[in-house]
């Protein structure tokens, strides 16, 4: 074989090692949060190695001809590809894969575990401290709600509205509620930097709806509505436009100014029992006589998209879990009744059907409905996926449980080793797990697939106590839990890296 195609076949057996490496090991890792520039190191290094071992495996030394051979002069010891050579080129790319994508695949999810902080840091920035605010006032006050938008948390309390960065926990302002009134409502978000709460007296209806703007605590203003002002959870703001079940009607205003938009009369002897809205679609759950349907409207307009009755025969506690796609929760008067989380297509054709209690024990369901562990860790959707917390073998939620809203079945589930407490959206696709050990609340990491993928730890020494009505709060470059009830000393909030 002459020089020239000896040196080309050095060079594609180079090529190949390199292309079947990068294919190989970008198609089948997954990065680690926190990891990317040591897991591209790694990658890289794996490559270069195993496209340089491919192509000196692919060389073959052969001895020189014997004399008389009739083979054409040559050195005495000529090196050549062959066949061999090439099934060892592949065995050795191979070998070296498995080396650099196992250091990829198993190198530890958090490099700051066991030391001071449960996050690494990125971009060169130092972790943030844990912090934590002390509960304040009557131990039995339940605060309303919390809003998480951008650095800044804000937790509803009987009394008012304060706001925290969540950076250093700094407390940035302070809405007070008026004299004898108390917070009685929150939207369950902010929106567009504006969220909804409402004001009531002692045994009066909450019938003072107020829109804030989250970024300083200005009241941009204030209706006094009739009748008996807001349903529970009657709340919500989808995108520019507040949303509210009140006095026999939903109405729509300007988040911003609170001119009224459009109003959707309740059917005669008709009450309304859930709502929510994005910014394109309001859901409404309307209960007449024994009978309940879902609504679907266009926020903007209030046009009417599509109905679905709902499969009740009694007094029914309803809450939207999601709005897009349509997720309810739904429990009867009727103890043989419905019982169980709903899921509708984009028309409003049902599509899964997941009983509160069942196989995979008692689930968590929202607080409205009045099961179970109300309000401690309300279900999340994710994709296709209807995650919840459930109980399953003692007095608090232990497992976490993925149904799929295509039909229902039983995807995956997490045991733990604690208690449970709450879910939150992570980054890439991933479900965080409010737990605590030690006295100090955690965040369990998992994939889209159940695998647990890392642990969120606070400083050591430095975490708060999780009470019985927390609420786990993403923000700008960590987690905030809020606990709404503080019956044992627990702080009022505190971070989490």
């Amino acid at each position: 074989m002459s020089e020239q195609r000896a040196g080309a076949s050095k060079a594609a057996f180079f090529l190949f090692g390199t292309v079947a490496g990068a294919m190989a090991v970008l198609l089948t890792v997954e990065v680690p949060e926190g990891h990317a520039e040591v897991a591209w190191g790694v990658t890289w290094a794996a490559l270069l190695i195993s496209s340089l071992v491919a192509a000196f495996a692919g060389r073959e030394r052969r001895p020189p001809p014997p004399d008389g051979g009739g083979a054409a002069a040559g050195p005495a010891d000529t090196v050549r590809p062959s066949r061999t050579g090439a099934v060892r080129a592949t065995a050795a790319v191979v070998l070296c894969l498995v080396l650099g994508g196992g250091t990829w695949a198993f190198w530890p999810e958090d490099e700051s575990k066991g030391k001071a902080s449960g996050a690494s840091a990125k971009g060169g920035e130092k972790p943030r401290a844990s912090w934590k605010v002390p509960s304040v006032g009557n131990r039995d006050d339940e605060g309303p709600g919390a809003w998480g938008l951008g650095d800044s948390v804000v937790r509803g309390r009987v009394d008012g509205l304060s706001s925290y960065s969540a950076r250093d926990g700094a407390e940035r302002w302070t809405l007070p509620a008026p004299a004898r009134e108390a917070v009685c409502a929150m939207s369950p978000e902010a929106e567009q930097g504006i969220g909804l709460i409402a004001y009531g007296r002692h045994y009066k209806p909450c019938a003072t709806l107020v829109a804030v703007r989250v970024s300083d605590g200005k009241a941009l203003w204030q209706r006094s509505l009739k009748g008996e002002g807001l349903i529970d959870g009657g709340a919500a703001v989808g995108g520019t436009t507040a949303v509210t079940a009140e006095d026999g009607a939903l109405r729509a205003r300007s988040a911003g100014t609170g001119e009224q938009l459009w109003q959707r009369p309740l059917g005669k002897e008709c009450a309304a029992r859930a709502v929510d809205a994005t910014s394109a679609r309001t859901l409404l759950v309307e209960q007449c006589g024994t009978g309940a349907r879902l609504i679907a409207l266009d926020t903007r307009t209030g046009e009417e998209r599509w109905t679905r009755d709902l499969p009740v025969e009694s007094i029914t506690d309803a809450a939207v879990v999601s709005v897009t796609p349509a997720v309810l929760a739904v429990s009867e008067e009727d103890q043989r009744g419905t019982h169980a989380l709903l899921g509708f297509d984009d028309r409003g054709a049902p599509t899964a059907t997941v009983p509160l209690s069942g196989p995979a024990g008692e689930l968590v369901a929202p607080e409205s409905i009045g099961r179970n562990f109300g309000g401690q860790g309300r279900p999340l959707v994710l994709g296709d996926l209807l995650i919840t917390l459930a109980e399953r073998d003692g007095l608090w939620a232990d497992v976490v449980v993925a149904h799929s809203l295509k039909d229902g079945r039983e995807m995956w589930e997490h045991r733990a080793a604690g208690s449970l407490y709450g879910l939150a959206p992570m980054t890439n696709g991933r479900v965080g797990v409010l737990t605590e050990s030690g006295d100090e609340g955690h965040i369990i990491l998992l994939n889209k697939d159940g695998a647990e993928r890392g642990l969120i730890e606070p400083e050591e020494g430095r975490g708060g106590a999780v009470s019985t009505r927390p609420e786990l709060i993403p923000v700008t470059g960590g987690h905030v839990v809020v606990n709404h009830l503080s019956m044992s000393g627990e702080p009022a909030l505190f971070s989490l890296p």
